[in-house]
């Protein structure tokens, strides 16, 4: 009798999934960290039982899902983009606000790096076209949404060393302003394993320009992670790895100045914090 009372409370929580494209299940919503500030995702309960599982989430025009963990228990997620200005985020379910949430200042540094390299600072014509089917393919990898299932968020740190350039920071290259840094940079002697901080399935194992040998990982619930600048690639596409499987090993490939692990997370397209993911953070 409880086997079958708990298979119809599964085949319920299905069921409303399938009318809900942002609804998804976990057995723990407590990952990513309530992180309200650009770079961070926004985290809050939903306790209100009129709560309409079928009926869109809107949050100023952000991307946003929920996270049900029990019949009444449920969290919104909002991940928040670098470039977001606004101080405070509405978020409503039709003409319900459900919460309305302050938007935390978060200062990023500036970094200035010297690359000798000249075609990693401005390439040649004939680079062009790979440089653009890379960032094509990159963005699809990112923006990746699937039914995978997560059953727990929180992540390990992917390999041991020194962070050498944190989230966020707003990055200067030969004194000529670039794209925020996207990710985490952890310095490690060439040739350190890299593992897997999180289950999923490989969506890219290749190599590309400013990348070098890049993994992209499908964790499931728009859930994304990256893994570039590596000597080695240790799997390939498709293969269905565990938390803790060796993916491979740090090199510096790409635009480097030395050998690192990049690390990216991103939610539902947006790059993250990988902090607000990680089983110890100094948030």
């Amino acid at each position: 009798m409880r086997i079958k009372l708990l298979a119809i409370f599964f085949s319920l929580l299905l069921g409303s999934c399938a009318l809900n494209k942002q609804v998804f299940i976990a057995n723990n919503c407590e990952f990513p960290i309530n992180s309200p500030y650009p770079g961070g995702v926004l985290s809050t309960e939903i306790t209100n039982r009129k709560f309409n599982e079928n009926e869109e989430i809107v949050a100023e025009g952000l991307k946003s899902f929920i996270c049900k963990y029990s019949f009444n228990n449920y969290k919104v997620f909002v991940p928040i983009p670098l470039d977001f200005k606004k101080t405070r985020i509405e978020i409503k379910q039709g003409n319900n606000l459900l919460n309305s949430i302050e938007v935390l200042k978060k200062n990023y540094r500036e970094s200035r790096i010297t690359i000798s390299n000249e075609e990693y600072v401005s390439p040649s014509k004939d680079l062009l076209p790979r440089i653009r089917e890379e960032y094509e393919l990159s963005q699809k990898a990112k923006n990746t949404v699937s039914a995978l299932k997560i059953k727990n968020w929180e992540m390990t740190i992917p390999v041991q060393g020194l962070m050498s350039s944190e989230f966020g920071v707003r990055r200067f290259i030969n004194n000529e302003p670039r794209n925020r840094h996207s990710g985490m940079d952890i310095a490690a002697p060439e040739g350190t394993e890299v593992i897997t901080p999180l289950s999923g399935e490989v969506i890219i194992s290749s190599n590309f320009f400013y990348k070098g040998n890049v993994i992209y990982v499908n964790h499931g619930a728009g859930l994304v992670s990256s893994y570039s600048h590596l000597s080695k690639l240790e799997v390939k596409k498709g293969d269905k790895i565990k938390t803790g499987d060796i993916i491979g090993l740090v090199g510096q490939t790409g635009r480097v100045t030395g050998p690192h692990l990049h690390w990216e997370v991103y939610l539902m397209g947006v790059p993250i914090n990988p902090e607000v993911f990680l089983v110890t953070s100094n948030l």
